[in-house]
Order: structure tokens, then C-alpha cells, then sequence
């Protein structure tokens, strides 16, 4: 199984594997009215080169929908309004409670429209959806069923010893992008880029860390460093002290921001 949440690393590791999954699990957050309107180019790209592999679409954080009719909205667009094949009852999807998947398709449905069609932001060959709220357990034991009926016995691909299967390099640019996430407004921490340019052992043993911070605007250069540069400099010493905790070793992280050009 894959789960697609847009990120470039999850996406990579898709395109690069072999058309061997089980089901693909696109993520969306609709909370984020940023990022919720359409999958990203990178998504729907691999849906399309492994469009024979089953896939559903998990939609989160519908607890933070004052107005359902969003609900059915981001629906429609989401899924171009068909869902196994066959149109979709929006209606019916729209008094879907969290935690339940989405009813059966009506019988009479369109025929979907062509793969990698034009300004296309949905994908029509969702096999289920499943609208979540995970700040309860018991909201998403549906998922949790329909994702164990799906299972098949195999070996474990990573043994047991294995924490994580990401690189350090990895956890520290996932953990400073957490931050980016948390404190800055708007689209803003969805366009940085982020580039390590050190990564070392310092003469104490201790772990030096830089890491530039690419933005594409000079009002977001400004945001991102903050008054006095208070914003980033707490940013950094956040991240420092998860990465201490990760690492198990004392960390000196250094963010800079520059403008791309």
C-alpha cells in the first residue's frame, strides 16, 4: 500500500516502484483550504502511470467543516463526481458521517473522462472514499477494517529492529517543514524550498546542521525571519531540540532564508 499526501518524497517513491501495490491511499487534509480544491500535478501523475492499481481517497479533518456543503464540494471536484465507475450521489455523500465510507455510486453514471485529460484536478477511478475525523479512534475503524480486508500476507519488508525507513537527512527537513507549517500563514510554507548545505560531526561530537530555506518572494523572505529575526531563530531552536531528542546527541542547527532567483 502507498499513501499519497502530495509530499515530493512519497510521490518519488511511488513512480519508482513497481506496479506491484496493493491500493494506493490518496490523503487530503480539508482543512487546509490551501491544498484541498485538487490533487497535486505530482499525485495525479502517478495515479496515471499506475492507474491499474486500485486506489481510494481518505479526506480528513472533517470535523473543521463549519458547512457541510464544502464537504460536497471538495467531493465532487476530488473525484470529478464518479466513484467506482459510476456516478456519485451527491446527496447521499453529503449526509455521509465521519468515518464511514461514502453510499454505492448510483447505477447511471457518465463515462469518465480520458486519462491526463486537460486542467484535470480530480481523479475519477477512486474505487471508495472515506471521509475522517482522527482526533477520535473510533471515527476511523472503518478505514482501519477496509484497509485489513484488503491486506495480503507477505513478508515484511523492513525488519523488526527498524525504526524508520527515512534517512536523517530526511527526518530533519520533515521536522523543520512541520515548523514552516505551524508558524507560517497562508501558502507560504508550500512554496519554500528547502536545500542542506552541512551536515556534519563537530569537534565535541555534536551533530551541525545548516539548511537554506529558498522562498520566492521578498514579503515571504521578511515573514519568514520575523521581527529582529525572533521567527526564525524559535523555528531553529525548536527543530533543534526534536532533532536532540531523535538523535539522542547534542544538535546545532543553522537556518538561513534567501530569495530564489
Amino acid at each position: 500500500m502507498d499513501i499519497l499526501g502530495g509530499g515530493e518524497r512519497v510521490v518519488i517513491y511511488l513512480s519508482c516502484s513497481p506496479p506491484c501495490q496493493l491500493l494506493v491511499v490518496v490523503l487530503v487534509d480539508v482543512s487546509d483550504k490551501w491544498t484541498r480544491n485538487q490533487l497535486s500535478p505530482q499525485v495525479l501523475q502517478c495515479l496515471t502511470q499506475f492507474s491499474q492499481v486500485p486506489s481510494i481517497l481518505v479526506m480528513n479533518k472533517v470535523d473543521c467543516l463549519k458547512q457541510k456543503s464544502v464537504l460536497l464540494e471538495l467531493t465532487a471536484a476530488l473525484t470529478e463526481g464518479v466513484v467506482n465507475g459510476k456516478k456519485l450521489k451527491m446527496r447521499q455523500a453529503l449526509r455521509s458521517q465521519p468515518g464511514t465510507p461514502c453510499p454505492s455510486p448510483a447505477a447511471e453514471g457518465p463515462k469518465t473522462q480520458s486519462v491526463g485529460g486537460p486542467q484535470r484536478i480530480g481523479w475519477p477511478h477512486f474505487q471508495e472514499i472515506f471521509m475522517l475525523s482522527a482526533l477520535s479512534q473510533e471515527d476511523v475503524k472503518t478505514l482501519k477494517q477496509y484497509l485489513l480486508a484488503q491486506a495480503r500476507p507477505g513478508p515484511w519488508e523492513f525488519h523488526s529492529g527498524v525504526l524508520t525507513s527515512q534517512t536523517p537527512e530526511e527526518i530533519c527537513a520533515n521536522i523543520i517543514r512541520e515548523k514552516l507549517l505551524e508558524h507560517l500563514p497562508q501558502e507560504i510554507p508550500y512554496s519554500v524550498q528547502q536545500r542542506t548545505g552541512m551536515w556534519e560531526e563537530g569537534p565535541s561530537g555534536e551533530l551541525v546542521i545548516e539548511q537554506k530555506l529558498l522562498v520566492l518572494k521578498e514579503s515571504h523572505v521578511r515573514i519568514l525571519i520575523g521581527p529582529k529575526g525572533r521567527l526564525i531563530s524559535q523555528i531553529a531552536q525548536e527543530v533543534g531540540r526534536d532533532l536532540m531528542d531523535i538523535f539522542l546527541c547534542d544538535v546545532q542547527l543553522r537556518l538561513s532564508v534567501k530569495l530564489l532567483r
